[in-house]
């Protein structure tokens, strides 16, 4: 298959390499010139707009930031949907909710596309390595004809239902991730506090059963979850981590699910009052 992946940031690029590396044929777009040049030099098909990646592919990979960026990049000038060819896949990997994409797979079914929801969880190391974890919403017949292009880059792939269905997986998964890295803060904010080093403290979560994979990654991946609960800047956008608490908090408003300890993490989160994110030691 043709493959086209668009926004090539902290997944979409390794994402691209891998595809490369299997050698699919594969086209890229971001809006900033770099990256597309980069991988260009690595055999990509460099595409000046998100068109000429669908003019180019047969699975397009979504991983822009947000719902308006996916909105944007499907139909707003340069768009896939002015030259989307019948029977392609357009794969979203952003996290937007249940409501947009929804809306986008009509959009791309009108042009005689399909879509899959597919959000993906795991981070930048994961993408790397190609063990991603991808949630798929979607028909099963269009997730087993991009399985192929997949598994390049994915190490479970676990379908949910129709199409919707992976965008509530992923809120609820990063419901449970977020509340973990805060709680994960304040445990060794206060085992700190209380005389016990850090790595102690660390072996300690470990051997218990507050171990967890956010903790195992720690090292590597604790500094850039700690700058998402850090203050913002007024106006700023909000980090992903903090972005995700709040669609959780539409999705759970239209369900009519209540989520108090959720709720009460995202004021911490947004105030910039999460417990040792400012600390070098944690």
């Amino acid at each position: 298959m043709r493959v086209g992946v668009i926004g090539l940031g902290t997944l979409g690029r390794p994402i691209a390499e891998r595809l490369l590396g299997a050698g699919y044929r594969t086209a890229v777009y971001d809006v900033r010139e770099q990256p597309v040049a980069e991988l260009a030099a690595l055999g990509a098909h460099a595409c000046g707009a998100p068109a000429g990646v669908a003019r180019d592919s047969e699975i397009i990979i979504s991983l822009v930031s947000d719902a308006a960026q996916t909105a944007a990049i499907v139909a707003g000038a340069g768009g896939i949907l002015e030259t989307l060819n019948p029977g392609t896949i357009f794969a979203t990997g952003s996290t937007l909710g249940p409501g947009p994409v929804q809306h986008i797979a009509r959009q791309i079914a009108a042009r005689d596309g399909v879509t899959l929801d597919m959000p993906i969880s795991g981070g930048i190391i994961a993408a790397r390595e190609g063990t991603l974890s991808l949630m798929v919403g979607g028909d099963v017949a269009v997730l087993e004809r991009a399985q192929p292009v997949l598994q390049v880059f994915a190490r479970d792939i676990t379908h949910t239902g129709d199409i919707g269905s992976g965008q509530a997986a992923k809120l609820a998964h990063q419901l449970v991730f977020s509340v973990n890295v805060m709680a994960l803060l304040e445990g060794l904010s206060l085992g700190v506090a209380g005389g016990v080093t850090p790595e102690a403290m660390k072996q300690v979560l470990r051997q218990g059963l507050a171990n967890s994979t956010v903790l195992q990654v720690w090292h590597d991946l604790g500094p850039r979850w700690k700058g998402m609960l850090a203050p913002s800047p007024p106006g700023a956008p909000l980090p992903n981590m903090r972005k995700d608490l709040h669609l959780v908090l539409e999705l759970a408003a239209e369900l009519g699910i209540p989520l108090p300890v959720v709720t009460h993490a995202s004021q911490i989160a947004d105030a910039g009052k999460a417990t040792g994110h400012d600390d070098p030691l944690l």
